[in-house]
C-alpha cells in the first residue's frame, strides 16, 4: 500500500483531504527585557511630536507596557513613562507599591492593588487630553482606576522618557524590568484583552500603534532600542548592553 508523506507546507491553507490545516508560524517571539538599575538607566525616545499627529492638547493617548519590580518599600515613584515637562506632565509610575497614571502633581487613576511584588503585570492607560471620557487604568486586563476630572496638560516639543521623570536635577528613576512598551493615539479601551493577550505579550501590529519599542528585543546596535512601527528610535544612556538586556520576560 502506497503513502503520502505530508509536510506542514503541503497542509496549510485550504488543508488537504480533509486533513486539518496546519497554522504557519508566527515570526513573533518575546525573549528579552530591558532592566533599569532604578539610579539613572533610561530610556530617551524623542518629544511627543516625534510620533504623534494632533498637536497637544487636542488629542486621546494609550500607554501599553509590561512591568515587573522588587518590594523595596521605596516612598518615592520609580517612573514607568514621562511625557511633558517636568512639573505639568503625563507619567505613569509606581509608588509604595501602587501603580499611578497621571501628573506628577496629581493622581490620575490610581490601581486598587500593590504590584511590586517582584512578579511581571501588564498595564494599559487611556489618557483624554480633551476631557470627554474619563481617563482610565488597567492592571492585568482588570479596570482599577478612573478618573473623570479635566486636565489639559501642553506636551509640545517636550521629551519622552522611558523609566526616569523628566527635568530638574536629581530626577527620579525607575528600578526594575519594563517590556513591550506601545504607545496609540486614540482610546484603545476597547481592545484591552487583546493587548493583554490573557497575561502573555501578543504581536500589536495589527493594531496600529504609533510607537513600539520591544526594548530587549530587536536590538541590533546599542545604545538604539529600535521602534517596532516607525523611526522613533529610543536611546539609552547609563547602562551597558550586557548588563541591561536581560532574558527575563512575561
Amino acid at each position: 500500500m502506497a503513502t503520502t508523506t505530508y509536510t506542514p507546507s503541503m497542509l496549510r491553507g485550504a488543508g488537504t483531504r480533509g486533513i486539518p490545516e496546519i497554522p504557519a508560524g508566527s515570526s513573533f517571539s518575546n525573549t528579552k527585557s530591558i532592566d533599569f538599575d532604578g539610579i539613572d538607566d533610561y530610556i530617551d525616545c524623542g518629544t511627543y511630536d516625534d510620533f504623534f499627529s494632533s498637536r497637544s492638547p487636542d488629542t486621546k493617548m494609550s500607554f501599553s507596557f509590561w512591568f515587573k519590580t522588587s518590594p523595596s518599600g521605596d516612598a518615592h515613584p520609580k517612573y514607568f513613562f514621562s511625557c511633558a515637562n517636568y512639573t505639568n506632565g503625563l507619567n505613569g509610575y509606581i509608588k509604595s507599591g501602587i501603580v499611578y497614571f497621571g501628573t506628577s502633581s496629581s493622581t490620575i487613576a490610581t490601581s486598587t492593588s500593590t504590584y511590586d511584588d517582584g512578579n511581571w503585570h501588564h498595564c494599559l492607560g487611556v489618557w483624554d487630553n480633551l476631557g470627554t471620557t474619563p481617563t482610565r487604568l488597567w492592571i492585568d486586563g482588570v479596570l482599577v482606576g478612573t478618573d473623570t476630572s479635566t486636565r489639559v496638560n501642553n506636551f509640545n516639543e517636550k521629551p519622552f522618557y522611558l523609566g526616569r521623570e523628566t527635568g530638574g536635577t536629581g530626577y527620579k528613576c525607575y528600578g526594575g524590568n519594563l517590556d513591550e512598551f506601545a504607545v496609540w493615539e486614540g482610546d484603545m479601551s476597547g481592545d484591552v484583552a487583546t493587548i493583554w493577550g490573557g497575561g502573555t505579550p501578543t504581536d500589536l501590529t495589527s493594531l496600529s500603534p504609533v510607537a513600539w519599542w520591544r526594548m530587549g528585543d530587536k536590538v541590533t546596535s546599542w545604545p538604539t532600542i529600535p521602534d517596532q512601527v516607525g523611526s522613533n528610535n529610543g536611546t539609552a544612556y547609563n547602562e551597558n548592553e550586557a548588563t541591561m538586556v536581560v532574558s527575563d520576560v512575561p
